[in-house]
């Protein structure tokens, strides 16, 4: 069986539910204040639409009941939820990266969404493929995961990935300050001095000392002096920077697997009776 969605047997089914405005019924019914709470903190994934459309076939209604039925698995569900929630950090990590300004702190904010939804894919699909499954939807959704993550463009693009963390791993540098300039330049293997004054001065200690430091609240954003730094290391390592938006042109085809999918099967089970009453109302 192709896999079309988790939630509809048939792909016209899935397109137009995607467009279904609420009955009118539903205001009647107090059907929209359900739908409200249950899709509450879940505005992105725009789910309203998957409870307003009717199943008027009884193989359609089966089909989604037996996805439901088998979400009731707590191993099944522990899986499904913990790759929504990887599905979601992604989301956070690319919507970050849209409101910074600079674009190599860009750039590696979109690496690290990438380095996430590699593993959330390869973890999805071992998990999946040790649990016994029965239904339509399941059986369907674990082969097409299993060929995705075994194809050609994903393996790539998680190899390439890898590779590219590890070489961003290895660079090191120097910032040398006089004045109000600085010079950034490779690393020579220069002495840590940091380590020699700690070791110094550590036959003086009596006892915890009271901390003066000064804690600085964390933010992504970056100064536009560290940004400056971060485009000169990037010009001393133009082979290691450059790949960078070459993965983002790749990662950004591979994208439209993750959204509906895992947001609604993450919900399924708590909203399953709530939808299969609503399906009896319309």
């Amino acid at each position: 069986m192709t896999f079309v969605s988790i939630l509809f047997a048939r792909a016209d089914d899935r397109v137009e539910a995607q467009h279904v405005d609420a009955p009118a019924c539903f205001v009647d019914l107090n059907l929209d204040q359900i739908v409200d709470a249950v899709t509450d903190g879940w505005a992105d994934y725009n789910l309203k639409p998957f409870f307003h459309f009717p199943l008027n076939r009884i193989d359609a209604i089966r089909y989604r009941q037996a996805v439901f039925q088998e979400l009731e698995s707590p191993t099944l569900f522990e899986h499904v939820r913990s790759f929504a929630q990887r599905m979601r950090e992604i989301r956070e990590h690319l919507a970050q990266a849209n409101k910074l300004y600079y674009r190599y702190q860009k750039e590696a904010c979109f690496l690290y969404a990438v380095e996430i939804y590699c593993d959330a894919i390869k973890r999805f699909a071992a998990d999946l493929s040790i649990v016994a499954l029965e239904s339509r939807g399941f059986l369907a959704f674990r082969d097409y995961l299993t060929n995705y993550a075994a194809g050609r463009h994903f393996t790539s693009l998680g190899e390439e990935t890898s590779t590219l963390e590890a070489d961003l791993s290895d660079v090191r540098y120097c910032v040398l300050i006089k004045d109000n300039a600085f010079t950034v330049r490779h690393y020579r293997s220069e002495t840590d001095y940091s380590a020699e004054i700690e070791e110094t001065f550590e036959k003086f200690k009596q006892g915890a000392a009271k901390d003066y430091r000064i804690k600085y609240r964390s933010s992504p954003d970056i100064n536009h002096i560290e940004a400056k730094v971060l485009e000169f290391v990037a010009q001393l390592n133009p082979d290691i920077t450059s790949p960078a938006s070459g993965a983002r042109c790749q990662a950004e085809t591979r994208d439209s697997f993750s959204s509906t999918s895992s947001s609604l099967i993450l919900n399924a089970r708590r909203r399953s009776k709530i939808s299969a009453a609503s399906l009896r109302t319309t």
